[in-house]
């Protein structure tokens, strides 16, 4: 019985011991609330996408490449102008995963997240003098995205500050986190 007992625990701790990677997509929606100047502007916007990720037990780190799309609406017309902005955002990030809180019944992880991100900003601008007539401008913006959250295993809420120049906000994720695949 001693001998059954000793190779079942062998072959358990082998299997433990493996290295396990995973590739994972993650779509998420959320919250947008802008910073400054913005908030002055701009309503609380949301925003939806998703990230393609990698992870390793091997290393604390999650490695994203994530694809967003936020809008911020107008608050009151000003100037006899009307104006919604669209951010269409590409971005390489990190998570590094933290040692699990509650690891027996459900697994609780804090986590912190840096992104660099590339972004295509476009304001719809709708004017009206002696009829209404609508045009658009558009730019592109390099900026940076830190914050943290929680993951519970397959979900995650995460709560991060976006800086882009002169339009900086503060996002709050829903975020699911699905395995496409899996190796032992």
């Amino acid at each position: 019985m001693r001998k059954v007992f000793f190779v079942f625990l062998l072959l358990a701790s082998n299997i433990f011991a493996q290295e396990i990677s995973g590739i994972f997509i993650s779509p998420y929606v959320g919250a947008r609330f802008p910073l400054e100047d913005a908030s002055k502007k701009h309503k609380i916007g949301f925003s939806f996408g998703g990230s393609f990720e990698y992870g390793t037990s091997a290393l604390p780190f999650i490695m994203k490449v994530e694809f967003n799309y936020t809008h911020f609406p107008q608050k009151s017309l000003i100037n006899n102008q009307y104006e919604n902005k669209s951010i269409t955002g590409v971005g390489f990030g990190l998570d590094y995963l933290f040692y699990p809180l509650i690891a027996s019944e459900t697994i609780l992880t804090p986590f912190i997240s840096l992104d660099i991100t590339y972004n295509y900003v476009e304001r719809q601008i709708l004017t009206y003098t002696y009829r209404f007539e609508t045009f658009s401008t558009q730019e592109q913006k390099l900026g940076f995205a830190f914050g943290g959250g929680f993951s519970f295993f397959l979900v995650e809420f995460t709560l991060k500050y976006y800086y882009l120049i002169y339009e900086p906000y503060i996002g709050i994720d829903y975020r699911l986190r699905l395995p496409i695949s899996i190796s032992y």
